[in-house]
């Protein structure tokens, strides 16, 4: 896990779970996690695997702190490491990849089946906020349906303190993103860890492409379906493309998807209510992707 406070980014530092070493001094103009440093007010968790990691960290709130977790570490595990002997934060937050009901990680999932496991590192991350503090989700579509419901609730009562998510797309508009959590179970406001200048130049760029191919079913059109890419080896959402749920007539599909291991087990396929993973009948996703030009509707 790396710590990277407001204002630099450069070497990362690694977290072993005694210490933090420093930054080298050319990385920043402020000492990592000095005790002379000023305190943060919130905490930033990223996931590696989320795009556009760069812009991210360099493009912090004044008083922002952002934690880049480590990909082989339990990610509750982590944050209660981190957070460890601190209160009164005005907000954690989270980014990474997530699907209606679940955000994942590179070293795994949360959903509400999978909370009860981390009963006592969540009760350590809701006893560093504040009277008002909250844990915010920036995750794509965690807190959609009545799965997404279910989780912010389930997750709410495990840290003891308000959670917030998003009901749709999380990132930059150009992909049909925003920075807005319209879930959430509390009424207190929600602010995003970025600057505004880093929310408009945010470009969800991942490190590798997939291509996914298929047919859209015949039938009246309904509104656009989500389905998700899925690391099958680590259980994580890597990726996602927003299509119809169906046209006049058969309609071809073959788009390059951004996606952060092109190389690994994929599947691709939409998630039920209950969060089990229903794999397509429709699409197939295979690697490398070829060069293309358009890639026709949404995804990420």
């Amino acid at each position: 896990m790396s710590r990277v406070p407001h204002g630099g980014v450069g070497a990362f530092p690694r977290f072993d779970g005694r210490r933090i070493d420093p930054l080298p001094d050319a990385a920043t103009d402020r000492p990592n996690a000095g005790t002379d440093a000023p305190r943060p007010s919130e905490l930033l968790f990223v996931d590696p695997s989320v795009s556009d990691l760069g812009t991210i960290l360099r493009n912090l709130r004044p008083g922002v702190e952002a934690i880049v977790f480590d990909p082989l570490s339990p990610p509750a595990r982590q944050m209660a490491l981190a957070l460890a002997g601190v209160d009164d934060l005005d907000a954690v937050h989270i980014i990474a990849h997530g699907a209606p009901g679940r955000v994942s990680f590179t070293a795994g999932e949360w959903t509400a089946r999978t909370l009860e496991h981390d009963a006592d590192h969540l009760a350590t991350i809701g006893q560093a906020l504040g009277e008002s503090g909250e844990l915010l989700l920036w995750s794509c579509a965690a807190g959609a349906a009545a799965a997404g419901t279910n989780f912010i609730d389930a997750l709410s009562r495990a840290v003891e303190a308000p959670v917030a998510a998003a009901d749709d797309l999380v990132g930059s508009p150009a992909l049909g993103g925003d920075w807005k959590l319209n879930v959430r179970t509390s009424k207190a406001a929600t602010r995003p860890p970025l600057t505004e200048v880093g929310m408009g130049i945010y470009a969800g760029i991942l490190i590798a492409e997939v291509m996914v191919t298929g047919t859209l079913p015949v039938g009246n059109m309904g509104g656009p379906v989500t389905h998700y890419i899925v690391d099958t080896d680590r259980k994580a959402i890597v990726g996602q493309v927003v299509l119809p749920s169906a046209m006049p007539q058969p309609t071809p599909v073959s788009m390059a998807v951004k996606v952060p291991n092109a190389t690994a087990a994929l599947a691709i396929g939409t998630f039920a209510d209950s969060g089990a993973f229903l794999p397509s009948t429709i699409l197939t996703v295979a690697s490398p992707a070829k060069p293309t030009g358009a890639v026709g509707p949404s995804s990420r």
